[in-house]
């Protein structure tokens, strides 16, 4: 796990190169503590940079990493889990390695194979290859989305690196609001690639790749979201033992590092199955982590984590997270996201985070597995569609413009969608249109993209054969991608933590995509292809639990110290809110004005606390 940054067609001097180079890494050097470095080329303005977290050959792996006769550079964010077997491949066709890193495969790929060595790497990445005999750096992104990689072009220069903050270190772009990105944050509670909340700057899309060159800046897909529907006449047991075995072989590779790898436990199946293949495999006392809610024994799940701490054996620890913590932690937090995110309780994972970060370097967790095989309730509510298959629309899309119920509005939306597609956004918004045009100035809600870039494209939509798989398609390329991941990545990043997510393995996720939807989902019962799995593993008590989402505790913006430090925030009476309408803004403290819900007020707080951080 690494901080990557770099440079291309920057007509600066070598000296010069190398100093800007120095100045992303600075900016990121939380991603990757242990050892900084950088490689420039005069003649083509470019430059590699990477800060490393030491986890795979930690005294030889330094990066950025050359071939034989440095003429090819590579830099790399993530883990390639199928390192060991592609380096025998390349030792075979004659390729000398000098490492043990998962780096140099990628360098020694390159040249074997051109562009076409990315759909032979498995594992979570963004990286860098630098072609200094071809003129050309090439950047790329894995499939779901796992790391991120910012872009920004400019007349001084093309760059790129893993946080927003390397790339403003370098003095290629400046932090200035994107509107059309903040009108999407609002609505869906993430910002979707290629959008950021920073103008002028750009994050690449999962399962993307760009090629610099001299004839300018291409982009291509390398890796598509499709489902196959290839499971033919296999019965749910044998799918069941596939899914086991392809499970197993991915704990297994996300355990291989040349430090302890310890794993998130929340007591539910996800991170609860993980865990107990991770401490059959690791061959040594497994370290586990989970965070409890002593006020408010709704969320608090630590009967369960402790439970399946017991039966597997592992060193438990834990840690709180209070009502107070989040005014505390807030600004800190919002730096390390960049980009406000409401749709996972980023708040909770940065406490967990840090207390995993003093104790290993690395942890295995569950995120992929409700999106791959239906965990989450709503994919499998059918009714609202049944409806919209028999019932005209129009009625329902205006009595929604009217009401202020959140609960019956959002179901009004749902129904009166004009595509099933628009309907499935519809359960994922958090404010409406007419929400943000009572709130704020008019040029904060003037006709923006609102949930447009968050919905299922068309070639997405022509692989899927039915509504559950088109609705597990818009939370696994839209809010796991952009919403989920992302702050995974830069939370525990936050804190030098590399987070590692079996569940998203390439060939777990190709056997999700190939799963018909009854194996997912049946008669009301989520994710049917792990339930013959989980008994085998974990004991009675997790094995009969339904899904339970980690998430904030149940009044954690009625409580008093996050109300007080709300109305500090939005109500400021030193000075204007830069996005809320003046007349407005007191309607804010008495917590439903028109159109708003509780997720609405927190997307409020995340952009005015980003606001302050990034824009002053």
């Amino acid at each position: 796990m690494c901080g990557i940054a770099g440079v291309f067609g920057a007509k600066l001097p070598a000296p010069e190169i190398a100093r800007l180079l120095d100045r992303m890494n600075a900016a990121q050097i939380h991603r990757g503590p242990d050892e900084a470095g950088a490689v420039a080329c005069e003649s083509l303005g470019a430059g590699l940079a990477s800060c490393r977290l030491s986890l795979v050959d930690v005294a030889f792996g330094h990066q950025p990493i050359p071939n034989e006769d440095e003429t090819v550079y590579a830099a790399l964010n993530g883990e390639i889990y199928n390192h060991g077997e592609l380096r025998e491949l390349l030792k075979a066709k004659g390729h000398q390695f000098r490492s043990r890193s998962d780096t140099e495969v990628l360098v020694h790929l390159y040249e074997e194979y051109g562009d076409q060595f990315l759909e032979r790497i498995h594992g979570m990445f963004a990286l860098a290859v630098l072609d200094t005999r071809g003129a050309r750096l090439l950047l790329a992104r894995d499939g779901p989305g796992m790391k991120p990689l910012y872009l920004a072009q400019s007349p001084q220069g093309f760059a790129f690196a893993s946080e927003a903050k390397a790339i403003f270190a370098a003095g290629l772009a400046s932090p200035a609001p994107d509107l059309a990105a903040i009108d999407t944050y609002l609505a869906a509670g993430y910002v979707p690639a290629p959008m950021s909340m920073f103008r002028g700057v750009r994050k690449l899309g999962a399962g993307r790749c760009v090629v610099v060159d001299g004839k300018g800046v291409a982009e291509k897909i390398f890796w598509r979201f499709r489902y196959r529907n290839a499971a033919g006449k296999r019965t749910e047991a044998e799918c069941g033992e596939e899914l086991e075995a392809l499970l197993d072989r991915a704990v297994r590779s996300h355990l291989a590092a040349d430090v302890p790898v310890g794993a998130f436990v929340s007591g539910g199946w996800d991170s609860s199955l993980t865990a107990a293949l991770a401490a059959h495999a690791a061959g040594a006392r497994l370290k586990t982590f989970s965070v409890i809610f002593p006020e408010d024994p709704r969320m608090d799940e630590s009967r369960f984590s402790r439970e399946v701490a017991r039966h597997l054996g592992t060193d438990h620890y834990e840690i709180e997270f209070r009502a107070r913590q989040l005014p505390e932690i807030l600004p800190r937090l919002i730096r390390s996201l960049e980009e406000p995110c409401t749709t996972a309780p980023a708040g909770v994972f940065f406490q967990l985070a840090s207390l995993a970060a003093s104790q290993v370097k690395a942890v295995i967790s569950g995120e992929g597995a409700d999106e791959l095989f239906g965990g989450y309730e709503w994919v499998r509510l059918e009714s609202p569609y049944m409806i919209r298959r028999v019932a005209p629309r129009w009625p329902f899309r205006a009595a929604g413009r009217l009401c202020r119920h959140p609960r019956l509005r959002r179901a009004l939306r749902i129904l009166g969608a004009e595509e099933d597609r628009m309907a499935d956004a519809e359960w994922r918004r958090f404010l409406t249109p007419e929400a943000k045009l009572s709130l704020l100035k008019p040029e904060f809600a003037n006709g923006g993209p609102d949930m447009e870039p968050v919905m299922v494209s068309d070639d997405v939509l022509a692989s899927c054969s039915d509504g559950l798989q088109r609705r597990l398609a818009i939370d696994f390329t839209g809010r796991l991608a952009n919403g989920i991941l992302f702050m995974a990545d830069k939370v525990s990043m936050a804190h030098s933590l590399e987070v590692r997510m079996p569940f998203l393995d390439r060939e777990v996720v190709d056997f999700a995509l190939a799963l018909p939807s009854r194996m997912k989902v049946l008669r009301g019962r989520e994710k049917r292809v792990l339930a013959a799995i989980v008994p085998r593993h974990l004991p009675p008590a997790i094995a009969e639990r339904r899904k339970h989402g980690l998430g904030y505790p149940k009044d954690l913006w009625v409580s008093a110290p996050v109300a007080q430090f709300v109305r500090q925030l939005l109500l400021d009476p030193q000075g204007e809110s830069p996005f809320l309408r003046p007349r407005l803004e007191q309607k804010l403290g008495e917590w439903q004005p028109p159109g708003i819900r509780r997720s609405g007020l927190s997307s409020l707080v995340f952009l005015q606390s980003w606001w302050n951080e990034f824009m002053g």
